[in-house]
């Protein structure tokens, strides 16, 4: 039986992560935002592609990609466990 309030201790790799997600969220809304992306407002066509909306595109799929890849990262951290918690679920069986 676990006691009721278990604090677990953050390994500096959980830290990290949470750091390079909020990390990410700056820089995908400074990228995306109309003064710098602005900047790549140019009249050029990549294999008949505007280069502006190539660029929005490329961003907003970089942010997804990265999004994606610590959110398996964050998913095994203290933040699952502790809701599988909360919910009464038994976080051994997503170990096997």
């Amino acid at each position: 039986m676990k006691p009721d309030s278990v604090e677990r201790y953050r390994s500096p790799s959980d830290r990290k992560d949470s750091d390079r997600s909020f990390i990410l969220t700056l820089v995908g809304a400074l990228l995306l935002t109309p003064p710098l992306a602005g900047i790549f407002q140019l009249d050029i066509r990549v294999l008949g592609i505007p280069f502006t909306g190539l660029y929005l595109f490329v961003v907003w799929g970089a942010l997804i990609a990265g999004t994606a890849i610590l959110s398996r990262r964050l998913r095994h951290g203290v933040y699952w466990d502790t809701v599988d918690d909360e919910q009464g679920g038994d976080t051994e069986d997503r170990n096997e």
